[in-house]
């Protein structure tokens, strides 16, 4: 069954995990990022999380409600009570310098898998996905990761203006 699942894929799935694999260890090193490079990773993921949710239950206002219900309570949460530590800003060469964090490789993972997750229940059990229950779940869970990321990155950008 394995191996069916993996043969009906699209190649340009593969090519995305592979993408977000090197994206996601490239973040587990210390790096120094220019300001406006910390934003393409959240804007990325939002936008992926929401293509889950697009693709998987349509443009809803119950289903967006949702995503985005949960994206700004857990970005706030992550932004407000959970800020990064480490995270400097110098205002000389307008960069941050960040510490390396397996956290996005994780959080990459889980929008990815849930997205393909979803994809494979819709292929095999078309009813289970159209459940309500079921919707609702996949809208918070995309909302909340992808709402991690959002908070992650308004830490940081928050260490900027307090300089």
């Amino acid at each position: 069954m394995i191996i069916e699942i993996l043969k009906h894929t699209p190649i340009w799935v593969f090519g995305l995990l592979v993408f977000l694999l090197i994206l996601g260890l490239q973040q587990s090193r210390d790096r120094t990022v220019k300001k406006f490079l910390i934003l393409p990773l959240p804007v990325g993921m939002v936008f992926l999380s929401y293509f889950g949710v697009f693709s998987s239950f349509g443009l809803s206002p119950i289903s967006t409600g949702l995503w985005l219900a949960a994206l700004v309570s857990i970005a706030c949460l992550f932004a407000k009570c959970l800020p990064l530590k480490g995270v400097e800003f110098s205002t000389a060469t307008a960069r941050f310098s960040i510490p390396g964090s397996w956290v996005p490789l994780v959080l990459m993972m889980a929008i990815f898998f849930s997205k393909y997750l979803v994809a494979v229940l819709n292929a095999l059990h078309p009813s289970l996905t159209m459940s309500s229950g079921f919707m609702i779940l996949c809208c918070l869970v995309y909302g909340a990761l992808s709402g991690v990321f959002v908070g992650r990155t308004v830490s940081m950008w928050g260490k900027k203006r307090l300089i």
